[in-house]
């Protein structure tokens, strides 16, 4: 088997990004390594469930080794049930002029963090320079890692086809733009001029594109692979939405302090001029509210089963009217209000763990040493107050990510039946 679905994820929101502090110290000691906010954590909370939701999850979860990443991979690893592979390829991205260049904190100091959630085995594909990178050698880093990992997963774990990868803005874009074929991250993805968006917590999605070659996919080298970009920075499953976004027209460091203090003065004079546009104008609120409804397609007998195509867009309009027109891809059709006999209910977020045969590590060795890691610890009773202290938080955040989860439930009264409208 071949790595056939990536997904590319944004850390959450970061602590330092807070308005307003006291800002906890990073954990780790090393610089700008800070931990997310709450709102952070709930984000990837948030992005956890999303996942849990999809047909298609991964089965293998790759972290870039700074603070922020590994927890935000914290919550979908412990819904997935995976470990975290901590990877160095995906670490930020630090330009040469920057006084101090972070380095990460190594594996086993992150073990105390994140005990029993990092896998010990996996070797960083690539190495970014402790010097910091240009733009052009963020670009080249990112370019090396993909034909390194994807090998390295393909041969190791060879039932693998689907892995996420939690990263940072810079490097989020740079290994998009690369899996796609362009030669730096300026180019735009369209003739629109869209580039990938990189909010906080955001997901992007690309999906290997069938070969037409002769040569079976197996044995296809990768550099010969096609993608096509599937999701472009999705937060549709996040309550405040996109936030933080960031791309390589910002001159300052992704979520550093002079980023924040230019978005601070953004945000400040937008205010004042919706404030002093407010005053001209007087209020006004546009009214906004929910409705769930059932959408009944037609079928030409009740032996058939009417289906839509899940690229097909939807288009809808005058559900204030008693007959709103719908068109579902390229067909037109006029519903009509009904009320809906019997219960239906609507579960927002219903997902369930869709766990499959994952592949094994070929070398037996490895095995025995993730063994090892399960069972063991180094003895030290500081460590295992960590261990113990970072229990009892998991479960007061299961606790209250339950809560939070488990109230979305809604029942559907109303319904549409739908009648095709023949072009005239």
């Amino acid at each position: 088997m071949v790595v056939r679905t990536i997904y590319i994820a944004r850390h959450g929101y970061r602590s330092n990004w807070l308005p307003q502090g006291p800002y906890p110290l990073p954990p780790t000691g090393v610089d700008s390594d800070v931990p997310l906010a709450k709102h952070g954590i709930d984000q990837a909370k948030e992005l956890a469930h999303y996942i849990l939701s999809l047909g298609n999850q991964p089965e293998m979860i790759f972290s870039s080794p700074f603070y922020r990443c590994i927890e935000t991979s914290e919550p979908i690893a412990d819904i997935l049930e995976l470990p975290i592979n901590v990877d160095a390829g995906l670490g930020e991205w630090y330009k040469p002029d920057r006084e101090v260049i972070p380095v990460p904190a190594p594996l086993e100091s992150l073990e105390n963090f994140f005990p029993q959630k990092l896998n010990k085995n996996w070797e960083s594909s690539v190495i970014p320079s402790d010097k910091g990178e240009t733009e052009e050698e963020l670009y080249l880093r990112c370019k090396n890692f993909w034909p390194k990992f994807i090998s390295r997963v393909e041969k190791d774990f060879p039932n693998i086809e689907t892995v996420l990868l939690v990263t940072h803005a810079a490097s989020k874009a740079s290994l998009g733009m690369n899996l796609l074929g362009f030669s730096n991250w300026r180019e735009p993805l369209d003739e629109d001029g869209n580039i990938i968006r990189s909010g906080s917590c955001s997901l992007d999605k690309f999906e290997l594109v069938p070969s037409t070659s002769d040569e079976g996919e197996e044995t296809l080298p990768f550099e010969s692979r096609q993608w096509r970009m599937t999701m472009n920075g999705n937060t549709e499953f996040l309550t405040k939405g996109e936030e933080m976004n960031w791309d390589y027209r910002n001159a300052f460091e992704a979520g550093s302090d002079a980023d924040m203090k230019l978005r601070r003065e953004a945000a400040a004079a937008a205010a004042t001029e919706a404030a002093a546009s407010a005053a001209v104008e007087g209020p006004y609120e546009q009214p906004t509210e929910s409705v769930y409804v059932s959408v009944d397609l037609p079928s030409n007998s009740y032996r058939e089963r009417a289906e839509i195509d899940r690229t097909a867009s939807l288009q809808y309009s005058g559900l204030n009217t008693p007959h709103p027109l719908f068109k579902i891809g390229n067909k037109l059709y006029e519903g009509d209000w009904k009320k809906l006999v019997g219960t239906e209910l609507a579960f927002l977020g219903e997902a369930v763990l869709n766990k499959k045969s994952r592949g094994e590590q070929l070398d037996k060795n490895d095995a025995d040493d993730a063994g090892d890691e399960v069972e063991g610890g180094d003895g030290e009773s500081g460590a295992k107050s960590e261990s113990e202290s970072h229990q009892e938080k998991d479960g007061e955040m299961q606790q209250e990510d339950e809560e939070e989860h488990s109230e979305r439930i809604y029942r559907i009264t109303d319904r549409i039946a739908l009648t095709r409208v023949q072009p005239m």
